[in-house]
């Protein structure tokens, strides 16, 4: 019996150069933007190293078997230094001038967006000047907002020349928040700005080429089409994303059942439906194999069809990775030239690393080559065992495979970033990515016959039907019991061991080793090792603070696995899980409804004067303190005052009642209340915690110190 061994695999590695190439490259990149970034020093060292490689090649050292090695380190180091090199030529810093009001000339290079209570434009800055006459040219993205009920709209081409500011992206006010400003700074985005529209002069349209403009009407004119089909909204929101890539008109909570039901992956423009259109072209176009010149003819028109589909969609890191495979596949089978799917794989990572190397870092890029690299490793060998099954069987059995192997690809990155596993994937999976291509097939043809009214309110009957059957579908497992398992906690070690597990396994699959399944368990061990341990610590912990929330309140305490929040009255019912959802499952609570909100007016009794005893630390809450006019006596001490913008009291007034260690003030002050408290502790010299611009505010409690009653609806409170 064949027994597939390291000779194999190095010779498998030998016939896909990408794959040699990539590799380094992308170390390269990670160790000088991640791990220990090179100065000039370290760069010329790395040259000069380079370059005495090259000097034994040149005098045929490498031809020594001993040293042979030497040619393979070569070749590493050499695009090892290339990663580290593309770093250094994309430099994540602005050329504008922050902070300060200036005139900026801005051309809109995408179609404006309506969020809930503004428009968010994309634009690129051409030129700015301090006075409006000595302009400086420059050529960056940026964001500017306009608010939503302004009568002007911008098209893409318009430029606009307006006296704005530009302000850096803030940074996560909370640990564990999404890092919005470093998710900007990689796509080359430094600075935002919200501009009045009345202000923004229109001084040229039409300034971008042709393909982008012809684009920018294919997007409007999909919209129009498929609003004059008489969509509903939640069908139109998803004929959209699937057709377009445009998921502005998607509503929450149907995206959530698509994020529970674990198909949210039909909705995001990606490989599946970039091989949807490829299909649907090749089975158009396949008259045309019959002679080789036409042959060639349906090769261009399939390679300017996806790109254009691809520009479309937006070009995100998954539609581009699979346009530029779809390409490669395209292109040697109009050569006539042998496919490897991994050169494939690894030659569009290579393309899109040299145009932005921090495209790496992007969750849809990493996604996007775990699946695909996850089908096209795993999937055939899952089939293996049922290689007998044919029909209707082998299809349904193709299909589970496809899905269990691009969700194992994904399992570490889905696991640590997203927190949540869809129970039901593989059944729901099952039945709409079939069904998806059935809907785009329609959706094209919705499109095609939008000239003759008749049969495009006929064709966007069935299209919304269709869809309506979909979402019908999708709501039917997210309503099943237990359909995701949320709060899922996956620290950087723990990632790591399951990254390790699965390439354990596939290890395990090629080289039947009995050691590897061996190393499998003890990396499996390890994670639920820590797990166990984690699980201890959050049994024992004990902490409070203020998460920092856009103009609101919101102070939490945790005590043995369960908590209260005090939020003031406006935002109670408010949810703020973009910013504290991730803390919180690090802290054992799968969202912030798991704690006991609680409101400001009703969260201490009147006869503690304002003052929480919470494990043995007295905390104070400006908004029920009732020391309008003072009171008499020594000042009481307490360790923290949270100072909330309910209630304007003078702040010598508060601190002539109470003698706080500490002042945390709340994001919800307006500026000028800010300011007179950072004045009064600094000059009382009291520390303080501005969240409005430190973010949020943390106090770990390392032992058992006092007592605390959680409160209920009608908290008691040792004090």
């Amino acid at each position: 019996m064949y027994r597939y061994d390291l000779a194999d695999f190095m010779e498998d590695i030998r016939r896909n150069p990408f794959l040699r190439i990539c590799l380094p490259l992308l170390l390269g990149i990670i160790f000088q933007y991640l791990l220990f970034p090179l100065q000039t020093g370290g760069l010329l060292f790395m040259a000069l190293f380079l370059l005495s490689l090259m000097g034994l090649n040149m005098f045929r050292v490498y031809r020594i078997y001993s040293l042979a090695y030497l040619y393979g380190l070569h070749y590493f180091m050499i695009f090892f230094f290339m990663g580290i090199s593309l770093v250094q030529f994309h430099p994540l810093k602005t050329a504008i001038p922050l902070n300060g009001e200036h005139f900026y000339e801005l051309l809109v290079i995408e179609n404006p967006e309506n969020n809930d209570n503004s428009s968010r434009i994309d634009v690129k800055i051409r030129a700015f000047s301090a006075n409006g006459e000595d302009w400086k040219k420059c050529s960056e993205r940026s964001i500017i907002y306009m608010a939503k009920d302004s009568m002007r709209t911008f098209s893409p081409g318009d430029v606009l020349v307006c006296k704005t500011v530009f302000n850096e992206i803030s940074p996560p006010q909370n640990p564990d928040e999404f890092d919005y400003r470093e998710y900007l700074r990689r796509k080359k985005i430094f600075a935002t700005s919200f501009v009045n529209a009345e202000n923004a002069v229109r001084t040229d349209s039409g300034q971008i080429n042709f393909y982008k403009k012809f684009i920018f009407n294919l997007q409007k004119y999909s919209l129009e089409t498929l609003q004059n089909a008489r969509l509903k909204s939640d069908e139109l929101g998803v004929a959209l994303a699937l057709l377009t890539g445009n998921k502005q008109y998607l509503e929450d909570e149907l995206r959530d059942s698509y994020t529970n039901s674990g198909t949210v992956h039909l909705l995001a423009v990606s490989g599946l439906h970039v091989g949807i259109v490829f299909m649907i072209l090749n089975f158009v176009l396949r008259f045309m194999d019959r002679a080789k010149k036409l042959r060639l003819l349906k090769g261009l028109i399939i390679l300017v069809s996806l790109w254009i589909y691809a520009s479309i969609a937006g070009l995100a890191s998954s539609i581009v990775r699979a346009s530029l495979m779809f390409s490669v596949f395209v292109i040697a089978d109009m050569l006539n030239k042998s496919k490897s799917t991994y050169n494939n794989i690894a030659f569009s990572c290579f393309i899109m690393c040299l145009v932005n190397p921090y495209v790496i870092f992007d969750t849809g890029f990493q996604l996007s080559y775990l699946a695909v690299t996850g089908i096209v490793y795993f999937q055939p060998k899952f089939m293996k065992p049922f290689s007998r099954c044919k029909g209707f069987v082998r299809t349904v059995l193709e299909c589970m495979t496809v899905t269990v192997a691009a969700q194992l690809g994904t399992l570490p990155v889905i696991l640590f970033i997203f927190k949540t596993f869809p129970t039901y994937f593989l059944f729901s999976n099952l039945i709409l990515v079939p069904y998806t291509s059935v809907v785009m097939y329609i959706g094209v043809i919705v499109i095609a016959l939008s000239w003759q009214s008749f049969l495009l309110t006929v064709s966007g009957f069935v299209l919304n039907y269709c869809i309506y059957l979909m979402n019908f579908i999708v709501k039917f497992f997210d309503g099943l019991p237990c359909s995701s398992i949320n709060g899922f906690y996956l620290n950087g070690i723990q990632c790591t061991l399951l990254t390790a597990s699965i390439l354990l396994l596939a290890m395990l699959f090629s080289f039947k080793e009995k050691k590897l399944f061996a190393a499998i368990l003890i990396s499996m061990l390890g994670i639920f090792s820590i797990a166990a341990f984690h699980s201890y610590n959050v049994s024992t912990h004990r902490e409070f603070g203020v998460f920092g929330v856009r103009r609101a309140f919101y102070a939490y305490f945790i005590e043995n696995g369960t908590g209260f929040s005090i939020r003031d009255t406006n935002s109670i019912n408010v949810s703020f899980d973009f910013n504290t959802k991730n803390y919180l499952i690090r802290r054992g609570f799968r969202s912030e409804q798991d704690l006991t909100a609680l409101s400001l007016s009703d969260s201490i009794p009147n006869q503690y004067k304002g003052v929480l005893l919470f494990s043995g630390k007295k905390i104070a809450l400006s908004s029920q303190l009732n020391v309008n006019d003072g009171f008499s006596g020594t000042p009481l001490n307490v360790d923290y005052l949270y100072v909330t913008g309910t209630q304007n009291i003078k702040p010598e007034t508060v601190l002539s009642c109470y003698n706080p260690s500490k002042i945390v003030i709340a994001n919800n002050l307006p500026a000028y209340k800010i300011a007179e408290w950072v004045k009064i502790s600094e000059s009382k010299k009291i520390p303080y915690h501005n969240v409005r611009t430190e973010g949020g505010f943390q106090v770990i409690i390392a032992k058992k110190n006092g007592k605390t009653k959680l409160p209920d609806k009608s908290p008691a409170v040792s004090f």
